[in-house]
């Protein structure tokens, strides 16, 4: 009976914890959100392509705590604004979870990368809601009509996994304060194994809409 009622309350903290995740907003103040099937998927496609191209040069200059803040933060909170959606919206069942999993890992690492912060420099600020690219990024994707929406959503996914991975490698290499450091060389593990799941998921979608 215990071990019942553990199992409980484990499974009801876990959803409330997602629960609040998806309360939360991170979208810039007064955005003008747009309609579904209001974008044109090849647009979309080139915007996608020339961000991620600008996102992997600044996660390759990334060695600043603050930079680092910076560049962690954003990417946490466009994969749980992104997923949050997806969550919503497709309609495959393995999409759907991936994108519950994400909620709930990119909530995680925030949670547990702001102490580290904290304790390193207290007037480093993560910021609260999403720059212009990342804003623009799921802008794309709130607008995507449906028969295009999962492959947006993953394909989002596995260039924003690249970067990053790129992020998290090289603070752990060259980063300037060693406890994030150790936060980065811990997660990047767990970002390779989130970009494979996308990648996967992106080729038999590929696949299905071919």
């Amino acid at each position: 009976m215990k071990q019942r009622v553990f199992i409980s309350t484990f499974v009801t903290l876990g959803l409330m914890s997602v629960s609040g995740a998806y309360a939360q907003q991170h979208t810039q103040p007064g955005h003008e959100t747009p309609a579904p099937g209001t974008r044109n998927d090849t647009m979309s496609a080139t915007k996608d392509v020339a961000g991620h191209a600008l996102g992997t040069i600044s996660a390759e200059m990334t060695s600043s705590l603050k930079g680092f803040t910076e560049a962690a933060a954003q990417s946490d909170m466009f994969e749980i604004e992104a997923s949050k959606i997806a969550a919503e919206r497709s309609t495959n069942a393995d999409i759907k979870k991936f994108a519950q999993d994400m909620v709930t890992a990119h909530t995680e690492t925030t949670r547990q990368l702001k102490p580290l912060i904290t304790a390193a420099d207290a007037s480093i600020k993560p910021p609260a809601t999403l720059d212009d690219r990342h804003q623009r990024m799921i802008d794309e994707l709130r607008g995507a009509k449906g028969a295009d929406f999962d492959k947006r959503y993953l394909s989002q996914q596995v260039d924003a996994h690249k970067e990053a991975l790129i992020l998290m490698r090289g603070y752990a290499k060259d980063g300037d304060v060693s406890s994030v450091k150790g936060f980065a060389a811990k997660t990047a593990p767990v970002v390779q194994a989130h970009l494979e799941m996308a990648q996967k998921l992106y080729d038999a979608e590929d696949r299905r809409s071919s």
